[in-house]
């Protein structure tokens, strides 16, 4: 009995290491692949939100983005979107003027996604 558990235990650790080892299917992005469009330094110099603190009002402003549209979507803390927005570009930037001075003030996450680009920053409503 002892064998026999010992062989379904190095079985098991064989197939493990396999599975572990083989290569991406074909077609399928590899870690690297995700991590190549934009480094952390460059995203936080990229986007900016201003004024942050503001009284609802805000402007939320992206340079050096490929992209030609993206997806602009603020959330409250508990995760339910309060705007959706497709932004296009204009003068090799993205910029948005955001008016939320209707809801109740507090922290609000601003997402903006693009081609191979995902983003998200806080702003506070005081």
């Amino acid at each position: 009995m002892k064998q026999f558990i010992l062989s379904v235990c190095m079985c098991m650790a064989v197939l493990t290491a396999t599975a572990q080892a083989r290569p991406p299917v074909v077609g399928q992005e590899t870690q690297a692949d995700k991590e190549k469009p934009l480094t952390v330094e460059q995203v936080d110099q990229d986007i900016s939100i201003y004024p942050n603190p503001s009284e609802g009002i805000f402007t939320v402003s992206v340079s050096n983005l490929n992209a030609r549209t993206a997806d602009l979507r603020i959330m409250n803390v508990i995760g339910n979107e309060v705007l959706h927005e497709k932004l296009s570009r204009g003068e090799g930037q993205f910029a948005k003027t955001i008016d939320l001075s209707n809801l109740a003030k507090g922290l609000y996450y601003v997402k903006l996604e693009a081609d191979r680009f995902s983003a998200v920053r806080r702003v506070i409503i005081k």
